[in-house]
């Protein structure tokens, strides 16, 4: 026997992942037919069935890797998460409609933040709740790093871009408590790096922009 692998047993693998990738999740499913019904304004069952073969001809045509997730939901922590995400968006609703009528011409910035978490799902659902608030984007997501660089609103002071970086922790904190494993949310409370973090602040990319207020966490 010459201890190589059998002839077929890798294609065999990939053959299996490529099936995973493009099997169509049932809360995948649910939520993009729940969105093509609600572009039309109207509920019917040719809607409905039509909304579910467009999902699935999504996922059989433009396959995602699926995001691994070792924690589970925490419905009084995912209450806080969206009652804090609503909050938020009122507030900066109000800043934002205040500057629009204001005489002066607001200065922005472009801030890097480093994430805690090395956890796919913490970094996207980060991302969605920095981008949801008005007066902020994320620009660009680094995955290596878990690095997020974005777009503050009238955000030019030291105070206002800590402030700014420190907003970007809390909403990860928040997502941390609602989807991350416990040992996750220990290291978080204890004030430690979390399972899988670097023991040391990454350095700035080469690429960075040079004149971007940076923010680093532990």
């Amino acid at each position: 026997m010459s201890g190589q692998p059998e002839p077929g047993v890798e294609t065999g693998r990939t053959d299996e992942a490529d099936l995973a990738r493009r099997r169509p999740s049932l809360a995948a499913v649910v939520v993009l037919t729940l969105t093509w019904v609600l572009l039309w304004d109207r509920i019917s069952l040719f809607l409905v069935i039509t909304g579910v073969l467009l999902s699935v001809l999504v996922f059989l045509v433009f396959p995602l890797p699926r995001i691994e997730r070792d924690g589970h939901v925490r419905a009084i922590p995912l209450l806080r998460l969206v009652g804090q995400l609503l909050l938020d968006v009122v507030r900066s609703s109000v800043r934002v409609v205040g500057l629009a009528f204001s005489r002066r011409t607001p200065r922005s910035a472009i801030i890097r933040v480093q994430l805690r978490s090395r956890s796919d799902l913490i970094t996207t659902v980060t991302t969605e709740l920095v981008s949801l608030v008005p007066g902020s984007i994320v620009l660009e997501v680094r995955r290596a790093g878990s690095t997020l660089y974005l777009h503050v609103l009238d955000t030019v002071e030291p105070a206002a871009l800590e402030q700014a970086a420190q907003d970007v922790l809390d909403a990860e904190a928040r997502a941390l408590r609602a989807f991350g494993t416990d040992a996750e949310i220990a290291a978080l409370d204890a004030g430690v790096p979390l399972p899988g973090a670097p023991t040391r602040p990454r350095p700035t990319p080469k690429n960075a922009p040079k004149n971007a207020p940076t923010r680093r966490t532990r």
